[in-house]
């Protein structure tokens, strides 16, 4: 039986992404072992090929490898979360101009509807693709191609698993590829498929993803509930999940877990204030203002020995801004209510929502609007900020010190912030 799929996907997925983004401000690290690490340089969340190979697994915590790190001279890099980004919204401009539909996954991923394609060789489009993208951004990409989002998933896999074989592209066009790709994949392998519902395929004697097709559905269902029915029809080739359009922000948050706990009030204030700062800069960029404010702290939950505290509070602005000094003062405000002393606090954050168009503020005829008067200052404050560097001009209570924890940063990234444009992410980092 030598059936073709009318309808495809294709899923553009970013190879060892972050280290790819690293590899882009110093070529020179490409073929050795790089690892990114996450905010306060706490764990490895990103590893090229060379530092898999060395046994470093994902989320290794830093410290516990410096030896081997030093050993083997395995670069590692704090995370740069603007780079990261910023070069995600060039790999998504260059893919999605070549479809009519597309859902942007997360950062390293995105679906592209090949549908309709019916005189175009997927393969060859596909291929002239990966190239645009690594000739234009530098960084490579793996593209599955299949009549379903969880096959595409699949395809990729394959991809990235036997590199040698294709060329970064690995196209699922008949039922006997699928086939012989489901007896290979394992079943924990399979994208909706966690640590404990593996272990309940393994005691049913399921190992394969193909060994889940030939369970009866009434069995699927049982396990799986009609989550395990929409799967089993994807790996069959039926599709069930459609291209999903990207929602609006509906909130934008700034939150930081501390590289050593803060116990001084004005250090977590400071802090706190600094966060809010942030997201007041992200609501200019998206030209909306916030009518929510929320700030909270708490304690290190792994410290036993030392007593536990959280909290958080909000509150509800009688006019909607984005002014950094009236969302500032509203901060302050919160945190002076939740603050307690004695404690040993390990995290903090401001959270913003229910925003409104800049330019459809509703204003409360009670209470002085002084969101216009602050908008010329806030506007110039940015414009030095993106000319001379993050931080330059800065409120009064900011100390200017990064909030990321990120000691290892260099000058080709200082150079990158001051001479870019950042767009505003809307997808999660993981």
């Amino acid at each position: 039986m030598n059936v073709h799929y009318l309808i495809m996907y294709a899923l553009v997925d970013c190879n060892n992404f972050f280290v790819s983004c690293e590899r882009t401000l110093d070529p020179s690290l490409e073929n050795k072992p790089v690892v990114v690490l996450s905010n306060n340089d706490g764990c490895v969340v990103s590893r090229s090929k060379e530092a898999k190979d060395l046994g470093i697994p994902m989320a290794a915590p830093a410290f516990k490898y410096k030896e081997l790190f030093k050993k083997y001279d395995v670069k590692s890099f704090s995370a740069k979360f603007e780079l990261y980004n910023f070069k995600s919204q060039q790999v998504i401009n260059i893919a999605k101009a070549y479809v009519l539909e597309h859902e942007v996954y997360s950062i390293d991923e995105l679906f592209l509807d090949l549908t309709g394609f019916k005189y175009i060789n997927l393969y060859d489009y596909c291929l002239e693709i990966q190239h645009k993208i690594q000739k234009e951004t530098h960084i490579p990409v793996s593209i599955g191609i299949a009549p379903t989002k969880t096959l595409c998933k699949v395809a990729n896999r394959i991809v990235k698993d036997f590199p040698k074989n294709f060329d970064g592209v690995y196209i699922m066009d008949t039922p006997e590829k699928i086939e012989k790709a489901l007896k290979w994949l394992n079943i924990g392998d399979v994208w909706g498929i966690g640590r404990k519902l593996t272990a309940k395929m393994n005691d049913s004697g399921v190992y394969k993803a193909w060994d889940l097709l030939q369970k009866p559905e009434m069995w699927v269902r049982k396990v799986m509930g009609i989550h395990g029915v929409r799967m089993i029809n994807e790996l069959k080739g039926i599709r069930q999940l459609e291209l999903d359009a990207p929602s609006p922000k509906k909130s934008i948050a700034v939150t930081r877990s501390f590289m050593e706990m803060l116990v001084k009030k004005d250090d977590v204030r400071e802090r706190v204030e600094t966060f809010g700062m942030y997201c007041s800069e992200r609501l200019r960029k998206q030209n909306t203002c916030c009518k929510m404010v929320t700030v909270f702290v708490q304690t290190n939950r792994f410290r036993r020995d030392l007593p536990e505290y959280r909290n958080a509070m909000t509150q509800i602005l009688p006019n909607p801004t984005n002014s950094s000094i009236i969302i500032g003062r509203v901060v302050n405000e919160l945190f002076e209510a939740i603050f307690k002393e004695g404690f040993h606090y390990k995290r903090a954050g401001v959270i913003v929502n229910d925003f409104v168009p800049e330019d459809q503020r509703l204003i409360s005829l009670f209470e002085e609007d002084i969101q216009n008067k602050h908008l010329p200052v806030m506007r110039a404050m940015d414009a030095m900020n993106k000319k001379y560097g993050k931080d330059k001009v800065r409120l009064g209570s900011m100390s200017g010190k990064n909030t990321f924890g990120r000691a290892q940063l260099s000058p080709e990234y200082e150079a990158f912030l001051k001479n870019n444009t950042l767009p505003e992410a809307n997808f999660r980092f993981h």
